[in-house]
């Protein structure tokens, strides 16, 4: 009993002078405080354990921070780069009565830009390649010569200088249209590919709708003549841009190592000196990339062709007044687009995103491709102006819908050493 009660009272940490207390070398007390002190210890531990769960890791955090201030550095380039697209376009009545071109000119002036673009982006996949160390350097000095260009477009004085000039803004433009989707493909978080994909297309959209509005205010309030100020502040802004993307890491800007790996420098070198046919033929393996690409050449060949030529349409065969025909184009070019990219790409990333994810989201671009089909027969056939806005209106909201998967599907689907060149070619494909 005297044992048990010795044994309890100890345990109620009361102070008992114990022979066999003091052979354990410690008193009864001390034992008490340094359970305290043990507890106490534990307590802390947990609490810092659980204090290491919450806080990300600091490297971690302050790369997907660099990463973000890529991101709005590309997607405001983005935006700049684009801003001629709707300056052209709200310009292109007045610069066919001023310099008195013919249709055939004004088809040529209109898609110089894309044809240039287009043949650039091929050549561009080779560069990135041969020399993936310059990366910020092409970027600047392709901004800055595009800027260039845009100013000396607002200077043109002929039909010829136009066109020669805004050929050669084509040509500029396809650095940062052949890196952005590769870079974003990489960089962009799990979760978030498609939707990172998507801020490059309404950057994209949101450019031209900028340029076409502010020239088409510009010159229904103070003047005809103004569309060349507003090609003139396009290009300082992408010059002032530029210039900040010369505060950015280099770290920040190149893409896998794998992407630059001998073997993909040995691809580069070799298929640059052969014709560009046979830079295809290396892709011919992959049928769901050349299904994928003619599926989204068709698709921006429809809705861009449209959209491009239904201001000249509403004005010239349908009798609409200037000033209206402006505000339905700006209002379709605006809201199907900028929506219909932010539905699509929400979409895709419910599916499960585009990576290593294709059969299912291309089935959900199939379902969503049905509706620009049914839509064609009200745009060509009507002739009534708010059926026709109205059906283009959702035509581009479907389209768009498409182009953030479409463009992450092409890149994803191949290896990684072929995803530079094959921004090319899907830039040449569209």
């Amino acid at each position: 009993m005297q044992l048990g009660q010795r044994k309890k009272s100890t345990r109620d940490g009361s102070a008992v002078d114990d022979d066999d207390d003091d052979d354990d070398g410690r008193r009864p007390t001390h034992g008490a405080l340094g359970l305290v002190a043990a507890a106490e210890a534990e307590k802390e531990e947990e609490e810092f354990e659980s204090t290491r769960e919450i806080v990300p890791h600091p490297a971690k955090t302050g790369a997907q921070l660099r990463h973000n201030r890529v991101l709005y550095f590309l997607l405001v380039a983005q935006f700049l780069i684009n801003c001629d697209y709707g300056i052209l376009a709200a310009a292109l009545v007045h610069i066919r009565a001023t310099m008195q071109m013919s249709w055939l000119g004004i088809g040529s002036l209109s898609s110089i830009i894309y044809f240039a673009l287009s043949l650039s982006t091929v050549p561009v996949g080779f560069i990135l390649q041969r020399w993936p160390s310059s990366v910020r350097q092409l970027l600047v000095r392709s901004l800055v010569a595009n800027g260039v260009c845009s100013i000396l477009c607002g200077l043109a004085p002929t039909a010829l200088s136009l066109t020669l000039l805004l050929a050669l803004d084509g040509v500029c433009q396809a650095v940062p249209a052949v890196y952005l989707p590769v870079w974003v493909n990489q960089f962009a978080p799990p979760g978030a590919s498609t939707s990172w994909m998507g801020y490059l297309q309404n950057a994209a959209q949101l450019g031209t709708i900028a340029g076409y509005a502010a020239t088409a205010l510009a010159m229904h309030s103070s003047g005809e003549r103004l569309w060349r100020i507003t090609f003139a502040a396009q290009g300082v802004f992408i010059c002032a841009c530029a210039m900040g993307m010369r505060t950015l890491e280099d770290s920040d800007l190149l893409l896998a190592d794998d992407l630059f790996s001998p073997a993909a420098v040995s691809l580069a070198f070799d298929a640059s000196a052969h014709a560009t046919v046979r830079l295809l033929c290396r892709f011919r393996r992959h049928r769901a990339f050349w299904f994928t690409l003619y599926a989204a050449g068709a698709l921006y060949f429809v809705g861009n062709g449209l959209n491009y030529w239904a201001s000249l349409y509403l004005v010239d065969e349908l009798g609409a007044r200037p000033a209206a025909a402006d505000v339905l184009s700006l209002l379709t070019s605006f809201v199907g687009p900028i929506v219909g990219t932010w539905a699509g790409a929400w979409c895709i990333d419910y599916v499960g995103g585009y990576r290593k994810n294709h059969e299912r989201a291309l089935e959900a671009c199939f379902l969503l491709s049905v509706v620009p089909v049914l839509l064609l027969p009200a745009i060509c056939l009507s002739r009534s102006v708010a059926t026709i806005s109205a059906a283009l209106l959702l035509m581009l909201a479907f389209v768009a819908a498409l182009a953030p998967a479409l463009a992450g599907i092409v890149l994803d689907i191949l290896p990684e050493e072929l995803r530079p060149l094959a921004s090319g070619v899907y830039g040449l494909g569209i």
